[in-house]
């Protein structure tokens, strides 16, 4: 065993392993400190991490975020996100679901179909009119079996296909959902009509459990968008156009312009131009290769064994769970100035682990660090400039790799300016 865990650490000068290099020192000075706020104001927080808690007044049609209490205003693209307080969402089910093309769903009271829109009764409008465009299927019902809440397999596989040819409709029939393929021609209170086998059939909407429209292509580029999660549960992607008057404006995917009450909004999560979340990313190469334990393989936005990523008492939505030995590699293209993460062993590990995380950009080392479960975790914040490829590795400390969840928390690319 000796002999080949020898052999392998020889193995290190590698795309991913290299010469031990001191990382960059900590976070950009952003120029605001994050302050204390009340329990009513609102929290920006900037690319770096850095928050500042004020009290949103308006966006700019430009972008620019002006808040109560601070000098100059904030430029939305240069933001993660905006939380804002208020309860949380409900739990029980709306009586319908409206699934948008761009990302997202609205929790409705109603929907109807005349053929060419569609019409939506929600908490914040009614009715509002959606372009067929802007819609990519409607939960009707509740599936005849199955847990409370979740989407039936069914529905959900033909929501989550990129390539749909034909609209689907799914009824209820023998405890069962019946699967037919055609085209959706309207939703009425009644009665939903569908075209299959070449004749319009009326199925009562009462047995309707939903709808799935055609689909052709990769989901819409969401840079430079938001995903706006609202006080009802509802949560949407979009544009936005400005805030004042407490009156929020965004335009969304295919075609809709919608103004939402600001006291309805909870959160506003950024897809800056600026910033992209390797989890977010498909890596072009994957080398996995445990020694004696295999956790499973890497994940996104989950701990290796499929739970938050926590370190210390922080959990993060965002990141990269590992298993040692594991690099991934990806092609980013020279955009980015800089990558930063904060790495650790998970949590769930209990203070067991020990890896050694590293960084390499184009073959060549930036950052290695030894990281044992009961540290703290680390902050990494490194430039890569002109980069064409990062790699990110976890290998075996020690102690084998018993125990080695490692996390790549927040791992991100910045661009330190909009430009190109």
């Amino acid at each position: 065993m000796k002999i080949r865990h020898m052999l392998f650490l020889s193995l290190a000068a590698a795309t991913c392993y290299g010469l031990l290099v001191k990382p960059c020192s900590g976070s950009a000075n952003t120029g605001r400190q994050a302050t204390r706020g009340t329990a009513q104001a609102d929290r920006l927080v900037l690319l770096d991490g850095t928050a500042l808690d004020d009290t949103v007044a308006a966006i700019d049609p430009g972008g620019a975020v002006r808040t109560k209490g601070s000098g100059a205003p904030i430029e939305l693209d240069g933001l993660r996100r905006i939380e804002r307080p208020g309860p949380a969402a409900p739990a029980q089910a709306a009586p319908c679901e409206v699934y948008l093309a761009g990302g997202g769903v609205l929790r409705a009271q109603d929907a109807a179909f005349d053929g060419r829109q569609f019409s939506v009764t929600w908490a914040y409008g009614g009715p509002t009119a959606l372009p067929l465009a802007a819609v990519r299927a409607l939960l009707l019902g509740r599936a005849p079996a199955g847990e409370a809440g979740a989407l039936a397999p069914e529905f959900a596989a033909a929501l989550a296909r990129d390539e749909l040819p034909r609209d689907e409709l799914f009824a209820a029939a023998d405890q069962a959902l019946q699967v037919v393929r055609g085209a959706l021609q309207k939703v009425s209170p009644q009665e939903v009509r569908f075209i299959w086998n070449d004749a319009e059939r009326q199925v009562q909407r009462a047995r309707v459990y939903g709808v799935v429209l055609a689909r052709r292509g990769a989901p819409p580029d969401r840079a430079g968008q938001c995903l706006i999660r609202l006080a009802d549960g509802s949560s949407l992607w979009a544009t936005v156009a400005g805030m004042k008057g407490r009156r929020l404006s965004v335009g969304i995917p295919g075609g809709a312009d919608l103004v939402l009450p600001w006291d309805a909004v909870r959160r506003i999560e950024v897809r800056s131009t600026r910033m992209v979340f390797l989890s977010d990313l498909d890596p072009v190469e994957v080398r996995q290769e445990p020694l004696v334990t295999y956790a499973g393989p890497w994940r996104r936005d989950r701990n290796v064994l499929g739970g938050p990523l926590v370190l210390a008492e922080t959990a993060y939505e965002k990141g990269l769970g590992v298993h040692s030995r594991t690099c991934l590699v990806y092609q980013v293209g020279g955009r980015y100035d800089v990558f930063a993460a904060t790495i650790g062993i998970d949590a769930s590990a209990a203070g067991r682990g020990d890896c050694v995380f590293s960084v390499a950009a184009d073959d060549k080392e930036l950052f290695r660090k030894r990281v044992r479960g009961t540290d703290p975790p680390v902050p990494v914040r490194l430039p890569v400039r002109g980069a064409g490829r990062l790699a990110l590795a976890v290998d075996w400390g020690e102690d084998l790799d018993l125990a080695d969840l490692a996390d790549w928390c927040d791992a991100r690319l910045l661009k330190e300016s909009g430009g190109p």
